[in-house]
């Protein structure tokens, strides 16, 4: 049951969970922490069994100190009817199920950034633990199970970490995702990877990675020690600021608001976002042996070979949030300068690139993208042999980028 009024590690939140039978998934989580002696932990101060969120104040490195905010759920694998025989599952619940419907189950947050909330799967007996988006599962969503696969399990177990994408569905209860990407970042990991996980949490809840940037950042933590935490991603790491965030002094929110507030910043940092995205699905793109990002100016953006040994270049633009008449995408092919000596430099000679990639976030909110070779792309009325400067996204364009490199 939750209590309103209560009074938790010194702060109110909206509610406390009152939980029984559950000693040894809150133990498993401080054996987490007291193993990872490299980082020198020590803590400082766990809230009494039987009450969540758990918070727990940690002191790092024999230096810093931070808080928890923990909300954990028990993980097991057992045989269940209908179900695949390689399944691990946990249910999201606390309390009663009456309550689940008429009670606010909004996530404790600390609105000054210095404690971290960490919702977590956690399995006593096979000593593995498994990492959730905070910021997908606010409120929790009280029912829902949540299935995951031996085969992480066993990957995590070996190498520590193990980062994987889940598709976030929408449900009976719920009529959209809860990602916007319909995608959520997941992470199964070891007792001794623990502050791999708060280190993870800490920048992305600060950043406002959404899932696929947050793979990135999960996904590099991999080959990370324990004692490095304290320096990753600038002065300070785990507990720390952003290099840009020491180079501006600035808070990474304040960046982020500034971005924000500049029409020119944002479109330039949205290109760059674009490009990214673009990177991760070239990457995830069976069929090409080799992507190699081409940061020059004057050149594209990639520079592609098939494995069947076609070598091909890829510019990437920003659909138009404006569609046509018609209800098509629109997308903007031309350079942002021409030369004063050559007004037709701003138009791209067809040769330049071989596959343009519109990226459609301006108009569905997704890092989705059309491709389509240059040389079907409309010519210039003036100048046969460069593009039109604005081109039609319409059924010509393909999402299956293999069968137009190979086009």
């Amino acid at each position: 049951m939750t209590d309103s009024d209560a009074k938790h590690a010194g702060r109110t939140y909206f509610a406390t969970y009152r939980t029984v039978g559950r000693a040894d998934v809150r133990q498993a989580i401080l054996d987490a922490l007291a193993s990872v002696k490299e980082a020198g932990v020590r803590v400082l101060f766990v809230t009494p069994d039987g009450t969540t969120p758990i918070y727990v104040g940690l002191e790092l490195f024999d230096t810093y100190r931070i808080g928890l905010l923990l909300y954990p759920f028990r993980s097991n694998r057992r045989m269940t009817t209908n179900r695949p025989g390689d399944e691990h599952r946990m249910q999201i619940r606390y309390g009663s199920e009456k309550s689940w419907h008429i009670l606010d189950h909004s996530l404790a947050e600390d609105m000054a950034g210095v404690e971290t909330t960490l919702v977590m799967g956690v399995d006593p007996d096979l000593g593995h633990f498994v990492g959730l988006d905070r910021t997908l599962y606010d409120p929790l969503p009280m029912g829902i199970s949540f299935e995951y696969k031996q085969e992480y399990v066993e990957k995590a177990l070996k190498s520590g970490w193990y980062v994987y994408e889940r598709e976030n569905l929408p449900g009976i209860r719920r009529g959209i995702p809860r990602s916007r990407t319909g995608l959520e970042t997941v992470v199964v990991f070891r007792p001794d990877k623990i502050l791999h996980f708060i280190h993870l949490e800490r920048r992305a809840q600060r950043l406002q990675l959404d899932s696929p940037l947050r793979y990135k950042l999960a996904e590099s933590l991999a080959k990370v020690d324990v004692a490095d935490l304290s320096e990753v991603g600038g002065s300070g790491g785990i507990v720390g600021r952003h290099d840009l965030e020491e180079a501006f002094a600035m808070s990474s929110n304040h960046i982020l608001d500034l971005l924000s507030s500049a029409n020119r910043l944002k479109v330039a940092v949205r290109g760059r976002v674009a490009e990214w995205h673009l990177e991760q699905q070239l990457r995830s793109t069976k069929g090409l042996a080799n992507i190699e990002p081409l940061d020059l100016d004057g050149q594209p953006d990639f520079e592609v070979l098939t494995t069947s040994g076609v070598k091909l270049r890829i510019e990437c633009k920003n659909c138009s949030p404006r569609l046509t008449a018609n209800g098509n995408y629109r997308v903007e092919v031309q350079k942002t300068r021409a030369s004063k000596s050559d007004p037709t430099s701003r138009y791209y000679d067809v040769a330049h690139f071989q596959v343009v990639a519109a990226c459609l976030f301006s108009v569905t909110g997704k890092w989705e993208f059309r491709f389509k070779r240059s040389e079907s792309l409309r010519r210039h009325a003036s100048h046969d042999h460069k593009i039109a400067a604005m081109q039609v996204v319409d059924d010509s364009w393909s999402p299956d980028l293999l069968s137009v490199l190979e086009g």
